[in-house]
């Protein structure tokens, strides 16, 4: 009998049914985990930052520089190219990613090998929807390689407007493989495998921090995603991070009582009696200081059909603060909102225009063309500058004529009257 033979056993499947970016979930509990994937962490310098490095075999996969302001964002540099590194059990998990997907059990027996991989703990794997940008409003694989701030970093998004934050989850991805290694002919076979497969083939990703993941396997399935202009599903190893103490307790340490683990935003329920140290976090302050390193894994120029019409963190973060829906038929929702004419709905209105713009849809030019034809000279006006920049996206006879039903029926005073005159520029 081996004592110490890592195990990796599946604890319950999770009710996703209210969190947004998840199609399905499992908690699972890794037993005397290899630790060769794991983070390093600094302890934090005179400017109460802290390095940070996904390491795989020793080699670092990502890295960063985060404060200890959960509201502000970090810093981000690539890693040493995850091709690069000897990992039979990554090899083996990136052999069967390539199936369609057979649903969140399956999947999790197939990638065993990679999560005995993980420090002794718990987990939750996720069938996450995450976009192939940056979150903020580029192409993932147009990212610098050295050390760069990026506001998707930050843990918790402030929103100035409602003094509210939005948590962190998995939203964005971040490259690990070099982009010399894409194949325009492997991306085509993905673009049409999405096309036509009901139950594509995901890829893979760790929840890095904030609204960031780091990309282990699918870079080809993500460059077919912006080619689509959709999401990419993940299959998304994160790590708890936050707890709640059960009714009660004082705070001890590691012995304190806990009722529930947090693993971005998904709560699980824990049984009585557990205790804080049970649920190991993964993450910790091991180091006292070392050196980020810069590698060349990005810097090649992309062709313009890798779109980037995805939410930038400023719109998803304003969707989620202001609880606006938008799962369902945005275009009647927003019908909804104009015609019942209060404060609220204008500002959700507004924020739902501004989440549309940086996505191009249709929806959204929809939307736009309902605001400018509802609108009137009774308070509270409607978002009309939103409107107008959306409709700024279409140079064509029906925009136009917008413009000049504007500038007919208002003067240079109005806000919007030098964003109008734009469109002839």
């Amino acid at each position: 009998m081996i004592l110490n033979r890592t195990r990796v056993e599946m604890i319950q499947n999770i009710d996703v049914s209210n969190i947004g970016w998840c199609n399905e979930a499992v908690i699972f509990h890794v037993i005397n985990g290899k630790g060769s994937f794991t983070h390093r962490i600094s302890e934090e310098d005179d400017e109460y930052d802290f390095y940070s490095q996904l390491l795989l075999n020793g080699k670092p996969i990502i890295q960063a520089k985060y404060p200890i302001c959960p509201t502000c964002s970090g810093m981000l540099a690539t890693g040493y190219g995850i091709e690069n590194i000897d990992s039979p059990e990554l090899k083996r998990v990136r052999e069967v990613m390539n199936s369609d997907y057979q649903g969140i059990s399956k999947s999790f027996e197939k990638i065993k090998p990679l999560l005995g991989m993980l420090t002794s703990g718990y987990y939750v794997l996720a069938d996450a929807k995450l976009f192939p940008t940056d979150g903020q409003g580029n192409f993932f694989y147009s990212v610098p390689n050295e050390l760069t701030p990026n506001e998707a970093t930050c843990s918790e998004y402030y929103d100035s407007h409602l003094y509210s934050v939005a948590g962190g989850f998995p939203a964005y991805i971040y490259p690990t493989q070099k982009a010399e290694l894409i194949k325009e002919e492997r991306v085509d076979e993905y673009v049409q495998k999405f096309q036509t497969s009901k139950n594509p083939p995901r890829g893979l990703a760790y929840y890095e921090e904030g609204f960031v993941c780091a990309l282990l396997d699918g870079h080809h399935k993500a460059c077919a995603a912006s080619v689509l202009g959709k999401s990419l599903s993940c299959l998304t190893i994160i790590s708890p991070d936050s707890f709640r103490w059960a009714d009660g307790t004082k705070y001890n340490e590691g012995n304190t009582l806990i009722s529930k683990v947090g693993f971005a935003g998904i709560e699980v329920e824990v049984e009585k009696g557990t205790k804080l140290k049970d649920y190991q976090p993964l993450k910790g302050f091991k180091e006292k200081k070392f050196p980020i390193s810069v590698y060349n894994i990005t810097g090649r120029k992309f062709s313009d059909r890798y779109l980037t019409c995805y939410p930038t963190i400023h719109s998803l973060a304003a969707i989620i603060t202001a609880e606006i829906d938008i799962q369902g038929d945005v275009v009647e929702y927003a019908k909804k909102l104009i015609s019942i004419r209060n404060e609220d709905n204008v500002f959700k209105l507004s924020r739902l225009m501004a989440y549309l713009y940086d996505l191009r849809s249709e929806g959204g030019h929809t939307i736009a063309k309902l605001v400018m034809d509802n609108e009137d000279d009774y308070l509270p006006r409607l978002p009309l500058e939103s409107a107008i920049k959306i409709l700024l996206l279409y140079h064509n006879d029906e925009t136009e004529q917008y413009m000049i039903n504007y500038l007919v029926n208002h003067t240079p005073k109005d806000e919007a009257w030098d964003l109008v005159n734009s469109y002839w520029e």
